[in-house]
C-alpha cells in the first residue's frame, strides 16, 4: 500500500531587521493537518523565490526598506510578492505599515512604504505613542481556534486611519476595547479625514493577506500564526 506524503509548504520570514527569529519559532509550533510547514529566513531574492507565503515582521519600516534596497533585486521582488493577491502575506506592526496603500504620521519621509498588499488601507504611524507608551491588552479575537483572550502587545504601534471595506474579502477581525483606543489622527493631513468606523481596528484580513498592529510573536501564543497558516496560506475556511 502506498502511503501518501504530506503536502509541503515553505513560509518565509523577512529577516532584515526586527523580531524575525521569533516569528520563525512561532511558525515552527504550527502543525497543520496533512501539511509539513518549513519556516525559513528570507534575505535574498533566491530565498524569497522558494516561499509559498511570507511574514513581514515588526521593527522599523525605514530600516527594512533601506536594507532590502541594498540587496540586489530584493526590494522589487518583495514588492511584487506582497502586491500579488494570490500570495499569502502577514504583516505585523512595521509589516502593516509596509502593506498599506498610504502612510501618515511620524517624522520619517520616503521610508519605502506602500508595498501594497492590503488595498484600501491607510495607516497612521505610531498613533499609540512611542516606546514609553507601549502597552498590553487582553483581547477577544473570535476567529481564533479557542475563545481565550489573546494578550496583544503594542510597541510604537500603527493604527488604521481609514479602510475601504467595499473591497472584496476585507474584514476587521479584532478591535481594541474602547478604553484602549487612541484618539483619531487629525483630519487636515494628506491622508484626508480619518474613518471613525475603523477606530481601534488592530487585526485585518483581505483575502490571503493579514495584518496586525501588535506583536503576536511576543505573546507566548501561536494562535494568530495558526489562523494565518490555516485560513490565508492553506485556504481552509
Amino acid at each position: 500500500m502506498t502511503v501518501s506524503q504530506p503536502q509541503s509548504i515553505t513560509v518565509g520570514v523577512l529577516a532584515l531587521q526586527g523580531a524575525f527569529i521569533e516569528h520563525i519559532h512561532y511558525l515552527e509550533r504550527v502543525r497543520p493537518q496533512g501539511t509539513k510547514l518549513n519556516a525559513i529566513a528570507v534575505r535574498t531574492p533566491e530565498e524569497l523565490a522558494r516561499c509559498d507565503a511570507l511574514v513581514i515582521p515588526g521593527g522599523e519600516s525605514t530600516a527594512i526598506t533601506r536594507v532590502a534596497a541594498r540587496t540586489d533585486g530584493l526590494l522589487p521582488a518583495l514588492v511584487a510578492f506582497v502586491a500579488d493577491p494570490e500570495r499569502p502575506v502577514y504583516g505585523t506592526c512595521a509589516g502593516m505599515i509596509l502593506m498599506a496603500d498610504d502612510v501618515g504620521g511620524g517624522k520619517r519621509k520616503g521610508d519605502g512604504g506602500r508595498w501594497g498588499g492590503l488595498r484600501g488601507m491607510k495607516v497612521w504611524r505610531n498613533l499609540y505613542g512611542g516606546q514609553l507608551e507601549s502597552f498590553e491588552c487582553a483581547m477577544s479575537i473570535p476567529c481564533l481556534s479557542s475563545p481565550e483572550p489573546f494578550n496583544a502587545i503594542f510597541i510604537r504601534a500603527p493604527a488604521v486611519h481609514s479602510l475601504d471595506k467595499s473591497i472584496e474579502g476585507t474584514e476587521i477581525l479584532a478591535s481594541l476595547p474602547q478604553e484602549c483606543v487612541a484618539a483619531p489622527p487629525p483630519a487636515d493631513t494628506p491622508l484626508g479625514p480619518p474613518d471613525v468606523s475603523t477606530t481601534g481596528a488592530v487585526m485585518l484580513r483581505q483575502g490571503r493577506k493579514l495584518v496586525t498592529s501588535f506583536h503576536p510573536e511576543l505573546s507566548g501564543d501561536a494562535r494568530i500564526h495558526e489562523y494565518w497558516v490555516e485560513k490565508c496560506v492553506l485556504g481552509r475556511e
